[in-house]
């Protein structure tokens, strides 16, 4: 039965065998049995070794692919929130101007509305100023048909008058 070796095993095999044989004229004179022997291991351990390199890269190649979906993913998802904090920023810039620009109209409407209504009390005050020199004159006039009339001798009274 033949041991299980492996390929380096079986390669020093070969390598001693080699050694081992006698050199006769710059040739190694090896025995048939012992590189037979060797040749027999390498037979059966070779097939199975390749299996297991193979075997070996498959699970490398797979690593390597879950390796590099995985950042793949990782690099989407950093990418997206990425996009989401820039989203977000611009989100905010945007409502600050809109805050800024709505606070300027808000004070120009302000400033607006109380110029309008200080216009609107100097006016008021001008009409009452306006009314109440009419009802001045009014009663100085009245006054002084009652002066005139009391002087002259009349005692009006303004039922009578009418």
């Amino acid at each position: 039965m033949i041991e299980k070796l492996t390929l380096q095993d079986i390669i020093d095999r070969i390598d001693q065998v080699r050694e081992r044989g006698p050199r006769l004229f710059g040739y190694r004179v090896i025995k048939d049995e012992e590189l037979a022997d060797a040749v027999a291991h390498l037979r059966t351990a070779f097939p199975e070794q390749v299996r297991n390199a193979c075997a070996l890269l498959e699970q490398r190649d797979a690593l390597v692919a879950d390796a590099r979906r995985q950042s793949s993913r990782m690099i989407e998802e950093g990418q997206r929130s990425h996009d989401d904090l820039v989203a977000d920023s611009e989100i905010v810039r945007s409502a600050i101007v809109d805050r800024d620009r709505m606070m300027a109209e808000v004070v120009a409407a302000r400033t607006a509305a109380e110029q309008q209504a200080d216009d609107y009390s100097l006016k008021m005050l001008e009409q009452l100023e306006q009314i109440l020199t009419k009802l001045t004159e009014t009663v100085k006039a009245s006054e002084a048909q009652f002066h005139v009339g009391v002087s002259s001798g009349e005692t009006g009274t303004p039922e009578a008058e009418h």
